[in-house]
């Protein structure tokens, strides 16, 4: 666990945002109680579910009046915009998030072996995230979107976060070595 300060700096030095945003965005996130604040003379206390949420918020490229919403959005997309809830319960599936995959991702780069090798790329005007490994793309949309179709009427603005970047916040950040 990394207090905000460390966790400001570390995603500053590593992912290559401002720290003036990255503040902002946490405020956004505690006000929203997606992040748990701490009590009265105690720093906020971040963990790997929180660096998540972070970064969806950062990559987001919300206004930061609209940052805490989008980064719920973007936390509840699902693989292709499948909703596995419509399906019987005797075939179906565990959802699987965009967020539990960048939470088990930053959970691996900090205390397993680093191997969940994933760029993470997140879409600015519509809520899409991708993860990105040399061998293809799994793209993550709100549920009952139409998979494989532009979003919206405007131009696809995404911002990638390569998988070095999380891996080094990550350590840094969360690694009992450190």
């Amino acid at each position: 666990m990394a207090n905000l300060a460390a966790t400001v700096a570390a995603i500053e030095k590593y992912c290559g945002f401002p720290a003036a945003r990255i503040r902002t965005v946490a405020e956004r996130l505690l006000e929203a109680k997606l992040l748990e604040p701490g009590a009265p003379g105690v720093a906020v206390v971040i963990g790997p579910a929180d660096l998540a949420l972070l970064i969806f918020g950062l990559a987001s490229g919300a206004p930061l009046r609209a940052v805490a919403d989008r980064t719920a959005d973007l936390c509840s997309c699902v693989p292709d915009g499948i909703d596995v809830n419509v399906m019987p319960e005797a075939i179906r599936s565990t959802q699987r998030t965009a967020f539990d995959v960048l939470h088990d991702i930053v959970w691996n780069a900090a205390h397993g072996d680093g191997q969940l090798r994933f760029d993470v790329e997140v879409v600015e005007t519509f809520p899409e995230v991708s993860f990105r490994t040399p061998d293809g793309v799994a793209r993550f949309q709100p549920a009952g979107s139409l998979s494989g179709h532009w979003q919206s009427g405007k131009q696809r603005c995404a911002t990638t976060i390569p998988h070095s970047a999380l891996l080094l916040a990550a350590r840094n950040l969360f690694s009992e070595k450190n």
